[in-house]
C-alpha cells in the first residue's frame, strides 16, 4: 500500500481537532465523508479558530478486496452476534451489519498501517501546535489538540492512545513527553462489542496480544503509568457519545447492550435519545432498521440531520446533536 502523508497546517488559533472517520475507504467521498459542515455549525462563529485534520483509509487502496480475501472469517465473526440476540431476524440483521463493523481487527497488516499513519498524524499536529505557538511567541503548552471519532474509528483511537501512552519512541506521552490531549469523544464506539465477541473468535484474530481492548484487565482510559505508581491520562476529558437506537454504539430499539455499550471508568457517558426508525415499502421495524443502518453504511456514516431518524449511525446526526458539547470542548 502506499506511503501516508499526514496532513500538516498552521493553526489559526491555539485549538486543533482530528477527525477519525469510521467504517470503510473513504476515498471516493473525499471530505464529505466527514461532518464538517455540522461541527462549523456547531462550533459557530468559534469554527475559523479551529484547525481541522481529517483521518481516513484512502491509503489502504485496496480495502474492499482485502475484505473480500477475509471473507470467511468476516462471516464467523458476524455470526458470533448472534449468540446475543433470540430474535432470529435482529440476530441476521446485526451479524451482517457488524462484521461490516468488526472486520478489520481481522487483518494485521491494515491494524497495523492504520495505527502507523494515526500516529503520523498525531506527531505531525504535535509539530504543527509547536510551530504555531512558537511563531506567535506562545506557550504550547497552552496549545490544545482534540479528538472526534466516529465507529470503527473509535477502536483505532482507543488502541492509538494505549500505543503512544508508554511507548518512549513516538514522543506523545502526555507525562514524559508533555502531550495531554485536550479532549478524547468517541461516537458510537463498538470497541466494548469488539472486546465481547473476540472472545469467541480468538484463533482468527492475529497478534491479539497487541490489542489493548482485549487486556486482561478489561477496558480503561489510555494513561502513562508513572514511576510512582501514578497515572498520567492521555486526555484531560474522555466522551462516549452513543444512541439510544444505535446497535454499534451499544443500544438496541431503546435497550442498552451490557455485552456492547462501552462504559470505561472514568469516562464521561453521554446517550443520546434517538426516535424509532418509521418502517416504509411494507418492512417491518426489524427490517427497515436493517435498510437504514445499510444506507448510512454505505455513506460512511454521514448524512444530514434527518438521518438521526433515518440512520441511527450517522456520524452527522451526533454532531448535530452533541453540538453544545463540541462547542464547550473547543472553545
Amino acid at each position: 500500500m502506499p506511503a501516508f502523508k499526514p496532513q500538516s497546517q498552521t493553526w489559526k488559533s491555539d485549538r486543533a481537532v482530528l477527525l477519525v472517520h469510521g467504517i470503510g475507504d473513504a476515498s471516493s467521498q473525499g471530505k464529505a465523508a466527514f461532518p464538517l459542515d455540522e461541527l462549523r455549525e456547531a462550533l459557530g462563529a468559534n469554527a475559523e479558530n479551529v484547525a481541522v485534520y481529517t483521518l481516513s483509509y484512502d491509503f489502504i487502496n485496496d480495502w474492499a478486496k482485502r475484505k473480500t480475501k477475509l471473507s470467511s472469517a468476516v462471516a464467523t465473526l458476524g455470526a458470533t452476534v448472534m449468540d446475543h440476540y433470540a430474535d432470529p431476524l435482529l440476530s441476521e440483521l446485526l451479524a451482517e451489519y457488524m462484521g461490516d463493523v468488526l472486520w478489520p481487527i481481522l487483518s494485521l497488516d491494515i491494524r497495523r498501517a492504520i495505527r502507523d499513519a494515526f500516529i503520523a498524524q498525531l506527531q505531525q499536529m504535535a509539530i504543527d501546535c509547536g510551530e504555531s505557538a512558537l511563531a506567535r511567541g506562545d506557550d504550547p503548552l497552552d496549545y490544545r489538540m482534540n479528538i472526534i471519532a466516529h465507529s470503527l474509528g473509535c477502536f483505532h483511537t482507543y488502541e492509538v492512545l494505549h500505543t503512544i501512552a508508554n511507548e518512549p519512541s513516538y514522543r506523545l506521552r502526555p507525562a514524559s513527553d508533555l502531550i495531554q490531549l485536550a479532549s478524547v469523544v468517541l461516537m458510537a464506539s463498538p470497541v466494548q462489542m469488539i472486546r465481547s465477541v473476540a472472545g469467541k473468535i480468538a484463533a482468527l484474530i492475529p497478534a491479539r496480544g497487541e490489542l489493548a481492548s482485549l487486556a486482561a484487565g478489561g477496558l480503561s482510559l489510555p494513561a502513562e503509568k508513572l514511576a510512582s505508581g501514578k497515572s498520567s491520562s492521555v486526555a484531560r476529558r474522555f466522551v462516549a457519545v452513543s444512541g439510544t437506537q444505535d446497535p454499534v454504539g451499544g443500544h438496541l430499539f431503546g435497550s442498552q447492550q451490557a455485552w456492547a455499550f462501552m462504559d470505561i471508568p472514568g469516562q464521561q457517558t453521554d446517550v443520546v435519545r434517538q426516535a424509532l426508525v418509521v418502517p416504509e415499502d411494507g418492512r417491518n421495524l426489524a427490517e427497515e432498521l436493517s435498510f437504514r443502518l445499510e444506507t448510512g453504511l454505505m455513506g460512511g456514516g454521514s448524512g444530514s440531520i434527518s438521518a438521526l431518524v433515518q440512520d441511527p449511525h450517522s456520524w452527522s446526526a451526533y454532531v448535530s446533536r452533541e453540538a453544545g458539547l463540541l462547542a464547550e470542548l473547543l472553545a
